[in-house]
């Protein structure tokens, strides 16, 4: 069955999500599930963090694509290198690469991923 989602509704409701954290002075990492096929999922992000990055350098097991909607992150790698994506931008980050990530502001993302177990 087709399955049909409004874009603007999802980026919305990541939106209420974020802002609800947000309140809180909580930092936000939302991940809303768009779409699904064959283990390969398509996701609504909501990202801001609040100071500075909390999260430590890690990696992904799987190559992440990310089109940037709205605001931007900021990537900081293992070798000191760092990288910005602003609206309007996409990319592919590859698996096993460690990295942080920083939302200066409220950033809303498009990201796809192959979850299933090859």
């Amino acid at each position: 069955m087709l399955r049909i989602v409004s874009l603007e509704n999802a980026i919305s409701k990541a939106k209420e999500l974020a802002r609800s954290k947000l309140s809180e002075g909580l930092n936000v990492d939302e991940f809303l599930e768009i779409g699904e096929a064959d283990g390969f999922k398509i996701y609504i992000i909501a990202g801001k963090t609040v100071g500075d990055s909390p999260y430590p350098f890690h990696e992904n097991p799987r190559d992440v694509f990310m089109l940037i909607l709205e605001g931007e992150v900021e990537f900081l790698f293992q070798n000191g290198r760092r990288m910005t994506a602003k609206a309007g931008e996409c990319f592919v980050l590859r698996k096993n690469l460690k990295h942080q990530c920083v939302f200066k502001t409220l950033t809303i993302a498009l990201e796809g991923v192959f979850e299933k177990e090859p």
